[in-house]
């Protein structure tokens, strides 16, 4: 992991993401860039008296930036490596989507507010977007959650299809930072019969990219699959959910855009998406 792209608007849920991103740099002696994406009011009536000019905005945007570069090297040294970036824009989506294809950016971090109807409808479609659209893996971070050794990690996999140890690579980085125990989670119908792990390993590479690092596999029954995931988070403690965006039927129900929303938004827990 090089470089680590952690978006902020200077909000408090922002703002804690940006200090678990300040974290993981640091211990992954990775690069922290800090992206605002500001935009100039849109005029629909009269022309009011006084109208901002880009270059202010953009002036304000790089001093807030600056503060919190300043901040976060009192907070965690100076030897963290920090870049500052304001951009222009009426789509935020857009402009990180970007960032992240022009710079090969390892990781996204991003912040999200706590359950809500109108934060869930009006607050979460950025990360939302991210976490469907981007390449990138996204780790979405609950405004109430605080950086600390992840001891447990969850992986949501089907067993359905192999799987390319690139994709992996973030969450084999994590458990090899913290020395984790990784449980290997496959949520299957209460109607089915659960599979013996011996017969669906024989299919799939997974167990060869894990060496390295603690695991166990687990089956579990239930109908709706992020609430299967969140029981089994809440039985093993678990400190980080990694799933992985794919298109069949497992975690394609998941990334549906009301379950996404369902599993950022009500999980205290740091939330990986990760993408083929």
């Amino acid at each position: 992991m090089k470089e680590i792209l952690a978006p902020t608007d200077f909000s408090k849920q922002a703002n804690n993401a940006v200090n678990y991103a300040a974290e993981v740099a640091k211990l992954t002696k990775s690069k922290l860039v800090l992206l605002h994406v500001y935009s100039l009011p849109l005029i629909t009536g009269d022309v009011p008296d006084f109208m901002p000019i880009w270059s202010d905005v953009e002036k304000e945007s790089m001093e807030e930036l600056n503060k919190l570069q300043k901040m976060l090297n009192i907070l965690y040294g100076k030897s963290l490596k920090i870049e500052c970036v304001c951009k222009m824009d009426y789509s935020i989506e857009e402009v990180i989507k970007h960032y992240i294809a022009e710079k090969k950016i390892d990781l996204v971090i991003m912040g999200m507010r706590g359950a809500g109807y109108l934060s869930e409808k009006l607050l979460g479609s950025v990360t939302t977007s991210l976490i469907l659209q981007s390449n990138c893996p996204v780790l979405v971070i609950n405004e109430k959650v605080s950086f600390k050794k992840i001891k447990k990690m969850v992986l949501a996999y089907d067993y359905e299809n192999s799987i390319n140890k690139a994709v992996l690579a973030p969450l084999i980085e994590f458990s090899k930072l913290f020395n984790s125990q990784l449980f290997v989670l496959n949520v299957i119908n209460s109607n089915k019969k659960s599979p013996s792990v011996k017969t669906e390993l024989s299919e799939v590479k997974i167990e060869n990219y894990l060496k390295e690092i603690k695991h166990t596999y687990h089956f579990i029954q239930n109908d709706d699959i992020v609430n299967g995931i969140n029981d089994f988070v809440k039985s093993k403690k678990v400190e980080m959910i990694a799933i992985i965006h794919r298109k069949h039927k497992f975690l394609n129900s998941v990334f549906r855009e009301g379950n996404t929303k369902k599993m950022a938004f009500h999980t205290s827990i740091p939330l990986l998406a990760l993408h083929e």
